[in-house]
């Protein structure tokens, strides 16, 4: 090899051992020397292993002293020699996050978003070997694209306005929503929660939809759709069947917070955790199942915020109305400890509960406790005990 080599030629090798003065490496049986000064490399034991590109400076005895700045020195001067120019460049590896290629022995990168104008998995178009043109976009750090050699798609939606219905094909799924092309390779953004009033992603690949733009800048290549605000609200279409005070059969279909979502003739309403029963503090994922029919009486239809709510309480008989009917002030009666408080508990005496104050008990209860005593009180949906 060394036969082969000319003042200032290019060659690659491995940094083996740090000597007094510089670097030392080997290129099959050729020994490189690079001295400290033309190396541009910190002294240390960091750089062992790095594989390095110099230019052959001159030719010793037993080895090649080599020169890495003047190497860099060159690489510059070509880097900025391609500013704005279109170059052949060969990919040498692929990476999740983009592609490196050789662009005449230079290294270079290219993002994955500048790749192509559309949401697309590189990985899959690309080969290591691949010819492909590109252009320089950022000299110091050796960022090419490829997608600026091509006709930039976004310059043809600049006509289009925030509030504008296009048609699109669905291109991308995620699990926070989907990209649609608009036709001309230019892909919006569709939000999961703007797919449809029911926050649910029905959409499959290929499909044509209507959507209406809510954002957009070419500058940036951002767009944004939505497709529910085309769509009938739910409470519309609820409200054109029933009305508030109509008692309805519905399923149980998803525990939140707040409460649940009941499904009614296929639209989901919301059952709050304060009309799921009359006892305080219940919750529906304490009284269902997913899945379980019960009857819902409908309270309020807002068609403007597409809001429908529904109470199990208001559909059934009022307990603490039968309590009054089968109990008298003095009466035994038996519960189990639910809650206990700072100033008493609360017992459950099955489909109503009663309030034990601290001064009305001796004994100590922890929850589910039995718990025995008499009716002291009976107001409403008040009733009080005492041990």
């Amino acid at each position: 090899m060394k036969e082969n080599l000319n003042i200032g030629d290019v060659v690659e090798f491995e940094i083996e051992k740090l000597i007094k003065g510089g670097f030392v490496g080997h290129n099959g049986d050729v020994e490189f020397f690079l001295p400290k000064s033309l190396s541009g490399l910190k002294e240390d034991e960091s750089v062992i292993g790095k594989k390095i590109k110099a230019k052959v400076k001159e030719f010793k005895q037993n080895s090649i002293v080599v020169d890495r700045k003047a190497y860099l020195n060159d690489v510059k001067e070509k880097i900025v020699s391609m500013d704005g120019e279109i170059v052949k460049a060969v990919v040498t590896k692929i990476k999740p996050n983009g592609l490196v290629v050789d662009i005449d022995g230079i290294s270079g990168f290219i993002p994955k978003d500048e790749i192509f104008y559309k949401k697309i998995d590189h990985r899959k178009y690309f080969e290591e070997g691949d010819e492909i043109e590109a252009i320089l976009i950022d000299p110091d750090r050796r960022v090419f694209s490829i997608k600026r050699t091509l006709p930039n798609p976004w310059d043809e939606v600049k006509s289009l306005n925030i509030g504008d219905q296009i048609r699109a094909t669905v291109s991308h799924i995620t699990d926070y929503g989907a990209f649609v092309d608009i036709g001309n390779g230019v892909e919006g953004f569709l939000h999961i929660s703007e797919i449809n009033w029911d926050g649910i992603n029905d959409l499959s690949l290929g499909q044509e939809i209507e959507v209406e733009i809510v954002d957009i800048n070419p500058e940036d290549e951002k767009l944004r759709v939505t497709r529910k605000n085309l769509l009938t609200k739910p409470a519309s279409i609820f409200a054109k069947k029933y009305k508030a005070g109509d008692v309805l059969e519905g399923i149980v279909t998803k525990f939140i917070n707040v409460g649940a979502f009941v499904e009614i003739d296929g639209i989901s309403v919301l059952l709050p955790n304060k009309f799921v029963s009359f006892k305080k503090g219940e919750k529906t994922n304490e009284v269902f199942e997913i899945g379980d029919k019960v009857e819902f009486k409908v309270i309020t239809i807002n068609e403007d915020e597409n809001k429908v709510i529904v109470s199990r309480k208001d559909a059934m008989p009022n307990p603490y109305d039968v309590f009054v009917k089968n109990n008298n002030i003095g009466d035994e009666v038996e519960g189990t400890v639910k809650y206990i408080t700072d100033f008493g508990m609360f017992v459950d005496l099955g489909d109503v509960e009663a309030l034990v104050r601290k001064d009305d008990y001796k004994n100590d209860y922890e929850i589910g406790d039995s718990f025995r005593g008499r009716v002291t009180e009976i107001n409403g949906d008040r009733i009080k005990l005492s041990e």
